[in-house]
């Protein structure tokens, strides 16, 4: 998938992107679906079959890789997909001599539609020596093991306790994923973006609100980086991941209210929920990335943050929903990252209120892409980015529109709701298929629609990376193969022109690829 990486002059996604460029007529279309596509799940069950059973053995991977480890406590989140697991004392640890070991464990997260164990969190004490290495082994399901009382999650201590990829990509814990030792076809990827990872110098990267360009954790940077963790399964890239979700939090995070509510630190002082979230902050606020933080470690700050982001969001609806050119339709992006907010909060928060406020943004994006007939979420370019359109007035974004597809299949993971999420993401993959892509058919357009600008090149193709987890999302809906013939059309153009020495574009390259080899390889061979 990397054959030839070509690096372009985008920087990404513009420091204020909008939509843009005239309608191509692009190929004949895509086929029509053979299959009836699924309407809602059975109540409390999983939109996809889980193949992880109700019993079993875990491998452990322990190593010492921050020093010598005397009887420290030593953390690990265990993630389930939903149905599974159901009582978090059903667990039994064993030491890589067998030897039962005693654990603490509390339960981290459940699945909102049938309260099945998500996560569950599991602390024990151990010595090992620096650099050592050993597998130990965690039954579940069956009988349990011993316990001790008091243990507090230590996700920062000497020794890092983690799974296998193939089972973070079992559990959903962030999507669905593909392991990247399972990763043939797209193999390329992976290796371009370790290459293109070791460039960026993140010690001189930093949080700033003018520019996206050279803002440190745009595009979710902590969710980005867990993205390549959860697919390997490697200390480096756990060390690595945790440290970008502790590094945002420490400086990124500004709280309200008895730290019942957050925002991004480049909202203007003294925001209240009257007052609408700022675009360029609700792009900024990290809530997937610190919900994958909380779900794989248990750190009691990751929870904090995505509870306080998410309760912003809610409350501050009727401030981003008023009046007739609502600021939430100002471009795809501001409703897809409270969205993805909302996801964030409901899976730790499953109150119907929550549920609420997140189904009447899914109601809202279904509206607002009914207005139009392209498929699209169409919107006046100019008003988002004047200076990236002069005159659009009814087009669309390709890479903002992709953000809320993200949003959309979180909300499906969460409810099992296909008959809300099928036809949405089926007309978007559509319209990118047939109007948004470029005539040469090797991007799509930065911008479709605009009119003095109709964006007709593929000096964009890195963003196809971004974009592409639209057409496993709409294999997946619809299990029409035919998306992923396309998508992997696509992801090859986009993997031959991977940008990725700054943690902006790294980041978008990275944040939801995976997914889109997770959901292809439910129809492809991987």
């Amino acid at each position: 998938m990397f054959l030839a990486v070509v690096f372009t002059t985008s920087a990404g996604c513009g420091d204020d992107a909008g939509d843009g460029g005239k309608s191509s007529s692009g190929s004949n279309g895509p086929p029509t679906t053979t299959q009836q596509p699924p309407t809602n799940n059975p109540p409390g069950t999983s939109p996809l079959p889980s193949e992880v059973p109700s019993s079993g053995t875990i491998d452990v991977s322990l190593s010492a890789d921050k020093g010598a480890a005397n009887d420290a406590v030593v953390s690990f989140g265990v993630p389930f997909p939903q149905g599974v697991f159901k009582d978090e004392k059903l667990l039994a640890l064993k030491s890589a001599a067998g030897q039962p070991v005693a654990i603490t464990t509390s339960v981290l997260a459940k699945w909102p539609a049938d309260g099945s164990i998500r996560s569950v969190l599991v602390a024990f004490k151990t010595t090992l020596a620096a650099s050592a290495k050993e597998t130990w082994k965690l039954d579940y399901g069956g009988s349990a093991g011993p316990t001790v009382s008091g243990l507090a999650p230590n996700p920062d201590g000497p020794v890092a306790a983690l799974l296998t990829a193939d089972w973070y990509a079992k559990s959903r814990v962030s999507g669905v994923l593909l392991p990247i030792a399972a990763n043939k076809r797209f193999a390329t990827y992976d290796t371009e973006l370790a290459s293109e990872f070791a460039k960026i110098d993140y010690e001189n990267e930093g949080v700033n609100c003018g520019t996206t360009a050279a803002h440190r954790t745009y595009y979710d940077g902590p969710h980005a980086q867990y993205q390549r963790f959860l697919r390997s399964g490697e200390p480096a890239h756990y060390r690595s991941a945790r440290a970008e979700a502790l590094w945002y939090r420490d400086n990124e995070v500004t709280f309200y209210d008895n730290r019942k509510m957050a925002v991004q630190i480049c909202q203007s002082s003294n925001w209240n929920p009257n007052v609408e979230i700022a675009w360029s902050v609700l792009r900024r606020m990290a809530s997937q990335g610190n919900l994958d933080d909380y779900l794989v470690t248990g750190d009691p700050a990751a929870r904090e943050v995505v509870l306080a982001f998410g309760e912003a969001y809610r409350r501050n609806l009727p401030a981003l929903t008023e009046g007739d050119s609502p600021s939430i339709e100002a471009t795809e992006r501001n409703l897809a990252w409270t969205m993805m907010g909302l996801d964030s909060y409901y899976a730790l928060d499953a109150r119907q209120e929550v549920k609420d406020a997140l189904v009447s943004l899914v109601d809202r994006s279904i509206a607002w892409q009914n207005r139009g007939t392209s498929g699209a979420l169409e919107h006046d370019l100019n008003r988002p980015d004047p200076d990236e359109c002069d005159e659009g007035p009814n087009g669309g974004s390709p890479f903002m529109a992709s953000l809320l597809v993200d949003g959309m299949m979180d909300y499906w993971l969460l409810t099992g709701d296909g008959a809300k999420t099928e036809p949405f993401v089926r007309k978007l993959a559509e319209w990118y298929e047939t109007k948004a892509i470029t005539s040469d058919k090797l991007a799509f357009r930065y911008l479709w629609n605009c009119v003095d600008n109709d964006y007709d090149d593929s000096g964009t193709a890195d963003l196809n990376l971004l974009i592409n987890h639209v057409f496993g999302a709409a294999y997946v809906l619809t299990k029409n193969v035919h998306w992923l013939d396309f998508g992997d059309t696509m992801a090859d153009s986009g993997i031959e022109n991977l940008n990725g020495d700054r943690p902006k574009q790294w980041n978008q390259a990275a944040r939801s690829f995976g997914r889109y080899l997770g959901y292809r390889a439910l129809g492809k061979t991987p």
